[in-house]
């Protein structure tokens, strides 16, 4: 009874969640991430959602315009879940999944990582147990066919690695470099707009714009290299 109210909270607090569930299928934990599939051209502030059956970052929004965002995994098919530790992202932490065709990283504080942790572990658990209890009481040779089927899925999940990685990375090249670089670069070209605005003079103003400009501008390169390097 506990699980189902959970699962009815879930539901009613996301939107549009109900209507993307399979036949059987009930919501364990929701909580908000940043979601990169290496497939997109930026990251996807979502909401992660981890079920009975799959793990999927989601979101819905019927204004302005209707849009859907569901990028799921089925727990089933996993074949790794790393917890990865980033030596210049003091806030978040990020876990890496995968499913051998496809692989998804997700950014979210320190609590909720573990939390997101263990709700797939524990999830991932459960659905290998309940495939190999399926009844396997009909004829021998029906036995034998789904005793088989349950070797295999007992195969495949001992297959999956949970572990814990812990990424030294240059500062230049982590995710607070890039932010930095980011901000920084819109704020200076924000005080050169003001600067000349201000003193009349574009030889004061110009060159703060273009050095907040390049700031942008390699903080996007470096996103993309480090993008790049994900898929490779």
């Amino acid at each position: 009874m506990a699980k189902q109210a959970a699962a009815e909270q879930i539901l009613q607090k996301v939107k549009g969640l109900r209507a993307q569930m399979q036949e059987g299928e009930a919501p364990q934990l929701a909580l908000p991430a940043i979601w990169d599939n290496g497939q997109q051209s930026s990251s996807t502030a979502c909401d992660v959602i981890v079920t009975n059956q799959r793990v999927m970052g989601y979101y819905y929004k019927s204004f302005p315009r209707e849009h859907l965002f569901l990028d799921p995994l089925n727990l089933a098919d996993l074949k790794q879940v790393t917890w990865r530790d980033k030596k210049y992202e003091p806030v978040f932490r990020e876990l890496m999944i995968s499913d051998g065709a496809h692989t998804v990283y997700i950014r979210t504080p320190r609590q909720k990582c573990q939390a997101l942790y263990d709700a797939i572990k524990n999830a991932s658990q459960q659905t290998a147990q309940t495939e190999q209890l399926e009844p396997t009481m009909t004829t021998t040779a029906a036995s034998h066919s789904q005793d088989n089927t349950a070797s295999t899925t007992q195969q495949q999940q001992q297959g999956v690695v949970y572990g814990h990685e812990e990424i030294r990375r240059s500062f230049e090249s982590s995710s607070l470099a890039i932010l930095v670089l980011l901000i920084g670069g819109i704020l200076l070209e924000i005080i050169g707009i003001i600067a000349w605005s201000v003193t009349s003079d574009a030889s004061v103003g110009i060159p703060l714009i273009i050095a907040g400009l390049l700031a942008v501008i390699v903080s996007f390169i470096v996103r993309r290299q480090n993008q790049a390097t994900r898929v490779e």
